[in-house]
């Protein structure tokens, strides 16, 4: 009884995506072309979705290191002691990964603080300031713990749907957050003073629920499937499509149309938005090629778009030659 209810959702799921919008645009222009020129419809199978590594194979361990100078009276003066008091606290120790970046950046600059503005023992700065130089080395660590592993992430990173023209609100504020991660890779060592003044807990939630790049990423990929498809479909009949005078050019009026009202009015604007989106999101998207190279493995988007776009430069480059065997000028 499981494996049929099991069963019975993976097709519900399938058919969800089959019939999305977007999806459903792409569906609509192949068959179209296909009635026109008829020819048997070309059969795609979509990527079902995009994935990532798991947790266990991108997570990278960090020492626990400890202080021993609680008691001092510096140390508590500077803030260090209540703030390491909090992290050890119960609610402390179930951060997440965005939870605990900001308590990194903050012990930093509490540490800084405390070396800077406070009069300390030998033993006690020679203890904070390795400590210190420590946790600098680790920034990037938790960085990256926090970019691949962190659970927003993961999700923000994957997907199995499409990216709605609608979704447009979202991409300003994501690409913010890409920014700041960007700008805290390049941080130079120690720079204390620009460190983020925002905490990232505050975009966690969005790029959870948004799951942007993964949309993204997915609509390029299958995006690409449909034009390769319905180019192919095009150049495998373009032969029977007839044109010039004393020729029957009934079919060529309707693949014409074909392409004002489906191609130009429908898909163009789509295809736009995908560009588009990808160019406001490209540091990010090279942000986490780039890490995730570091692990050894391949995230794919820059790859995915490099492909989307070839495959729309075919797609109207045929259209383009067509025409011009026809005598046509676009537009007209």
């Amino acid at each position: 009884m499981r494996s049929i209810l099991l069963f019975l959702i993976l097709i519900l799921n399938g058919c969800d995506n089959w019939f999305n919008p977007e999806n459903a645009m792409f569906d609509k222009y192949h068959q179209r072309v296909a009635n026109v020129l008829e020819a048997p419809a070309i059969p795609i199978t979509l990527q079902s979705t995009v994935t990532i590594p798991a947790k266990r194979v991108l997570f990278e361990p960090l020492p626990r290191l400890s202080i021993g100078l609680l008691e001092s009276y510096q140390l508590r003066q500077c803030g260090l002691f209540n703030l390491l008091a909090e992290k050890n606290s119960q609610l402390g120790k179930v951060q997440d990964a965005f939870h605990d970046f900001d308590y990194q950046t903050a012990l930093l600059r509490v540490m800084n603080r405390c070396l800077s503005e406070f009069p300390l023992s030998d033993e006690e700065r020679a203890t904070l300031t390795e400590l210190y130089a420590t946790k600098w080395q680790h920034l990037d660590i938790h960085l990256d713990n926090l970019l691949l592993v962190s659970d927003a992430m993961q999700k923000q990173l994957t997907a199995s749907d499409w990216l709605s023209q609608d979704t447009t609100n979202d991409i300003a504020r994501i690409n913010d957050v890409y920014r700041i991660f960007s700008e805290m890779y390049d941080l130079p060592h120690r720079a204390v003073s620009r460190l983020p003044d925002v905490e990232v807990t505050q975009y966690q939630e969005e790029l959870e629920k948004s799951r942007l790049l993964g949309r993204l990423y997915y609509s390029m990929v299958n995006t690409s499937l449909w034009l390769k498809a319905t180019t192919q479909l095009l150049e495998q009949n373009q032969s029977n499509v007839l044109c010039g005078p004393n020729r029957d050019t009934t079919q060529f009026r309707y693949l014409r149309n074909v392409f004002q009202s489906i191609y130009v009015e429908e898909v163009q604007p789509y295809l736009a938005y995908l560009d588009s989106t990808y160019q406001q999101l490209n540091d990010g998207a090279t942000l986490v090629e780039n890490r995730m190279q570091l692990h050894g493995h391949q995230y794919g988007i820059i790859e995915a778009h490099r492909t989307f776009r070839q495959e729309t430069l075919n797609h109207v480059q045929f259209w383009q030659g067509l025409f011009k065997r026809c005598g046509v000028t676009v537009g007209n």
